[in-house]
C-alpha cells in the first residue's frame, strides 16, 4: 500500500465528512428508500482513510477531521441547507474536474455522492435560486481549506488549466 501523511490522509476524509453532515439534515433514513444505506455508505467513506491505523492514531486524525468540519460549516449553521448542500457538491466537483481529488468509482463515497447529487434534480426550483451562493461559499470553502493547509496547489492548477 502506498504511504499516506496524516494529512493526505484527512484530504481523503474531509469530502465524505463535509457530505455526511448535509446528508444528516436532508435524508430521511426509515421514511425514503435508500436513504439509510447511503448514510451507511458515508459513515464507512469517513473511517476508511483511517481504518489501517492504530485505533489512538485513526482516533486523533478522526478528530482533526471532525474539528475542521465544524469549523467550516459553523458559519452555515443558519442558512437553508440547499445552499450549503450545493456549497459542497460544486467544491467536491471542481476538486474532482480540476485533479485535486479523484474519486474512486463503486466506493463508498462515490454511490453516496451519486445518490445525493441526483437528489439534487428533485428540487430545481431550490437549486436555481441558490446556486449562485452555493458557488461563491464553494469558493470560499476551497480558499479555507488551502489556508489551513489542505488541498495545497489547487489554486496553481486552476491557474494552469
Amino acid at each position: 500500500m502506498t504511504y499516506l501523511s496524516d494529512r493526505h490522509r484527512c484530504e481523503f476524509a474531509i469530502p465524505a465528512v463535509l457530505m455526511q453532515r448535509v446528508a444528516g439534515v436532508i435524508l430521511e433514513p426509515g421514511v425514503k428508500e435508500g436513504h439509510a444505506e447511503v448514510l451507511e455508505c458515508l459513515d464507512r467513506a469517513c473511517d476508511e482513510p483511517f481504518s489501517d491505523l492504530p485505533k489512538a492514531k485513526a482516533d486523533k486524525l478522526r478528530n482533526r477531521v471532525m474539528a475542521l468540519q465544524g469549523e467550516l460549516l459553523r458559519e452555515y449553521e443558519d442558512r437553508p441547507v440547499i445552499t450549503v448542500f450545493l456549497m459542497v457538491v460544486i467544491w467536491l466537483r471542481d476538486a474532482l474536474e480540476d485533479g485535486t481529488l479523484t474519486l474512486i468509482e463503486g466506493s463508498d463515497f462515490d454511490q453516496a455522492a451519486t445518490c445525493l447529487i441526483d437528489r439534487i434534480s428533485e428540487y430545481d426550483d431550490l437549486v436555481d435560486g441558490a446556486y449562485n451562493s452555493g458557488r461563491k461559499n464553494a469558493i470560499k470553502l476551497a480558499q479555507k481549506l488551502e489556508m489551513r493547509g489542505y488541498y495545497q496547489g489547487r489554486a496553481a492548477r486552476k491557474v494552469a488549466a
